[in-house]
């Protein structure tokens, strides 16, 4: 099994912050398809001078394409797990410790996946490595940890957990998280459905910190 994260909004508590902190992730049965969708829409609906830039980027990209590539996101072999946060309800204390949100909020959506889908053999988890990545280490042996979580062991030994922190720019399955990411944030942040809709039959599970119903 492959899982591809990526986020959307921020974990800063400034006035210039996000409300929501979105995580999603996709469970790819073929990332093969990922990486066609993805070179057909830059091959066929790019203009010529946008052809060779090097990402495609949810909150860069026009209305027309961002439909297009969540379509065929929709259209792949795939499951999207998300989780979001509201972050006007993290405590106080927790609110300069950004990576130990973070590293829970992912531990929580990972073994969420792996307990639900009862994974048997390696899990593969791939992450951009630009984001939270100070404390790598810690992420990974963090993540191991969680995959025993929620009170249901899991069936993959903690030996096959592999966690790969990849270039974003190389990596369209991560690319296609991103675009999940951003229509679920946008779905919270502006009450916004219009991107959501679309991949809305592939959502399998659905974590909301601290409100809400968890599907």
């Amino acid at each position: 099994m492959k899982i591809y994260v990526d986020e959307s909004g921020d974990l800063g508590f400034g006035p210039r912050a996000s409300r929501y902190f979105v995580l999603a992730a996709l469970i790819v049965r073929d990332e093969q398809t990922i990486r066609r969708c993805f070179k057909r829409i830059r091959q066929r609906k790019l203009k010529k001078s946008f052809r060779d830039l090097p990402e495609f980027k949810y909150n860069n990209t026009k209305g027309l394409i961002k439909n297009r590539i969540l379509q065929c996101i929709a259209d792949c072999d795939l499951d999207i797990a998300y989780a979001v946060l509201r972050k006007d309800q993290v405590y106080s204390r927790l609110r300069d410790k950004q990576q130990i949100v973070y590293n829970y909020l992912t531990g929580s959506l990972i073994s969420r996946i792996a307990n639900q889908y009862a994974i048997e053999g390696c899990i593969y988890v791939c992450m951009d490595k630009s984001m939270y990545s100070l404390q790598r280490d810690h992420f990974d042996d963090y993540l191991a940890y969680r995959m025993f979580d929620n009170g249901v062991p899991c069936a993959t030994p903690l030996d096959q957990l592999v966690i790969e922190h990849v270039d974003y720019r190389t990596e369209p399955c991560i690319q296609a998280a991103d675009f999940a990411a951003g229509a679920v944030h946008q779905r919270y942040r502006e009450n916004n459905e219009i991107y959501y809709t679309i991949i809305e039959p592939k959502m399998t599970i659905a974590l909301d910190f601290f409100k809400g119903r968890q599907k």
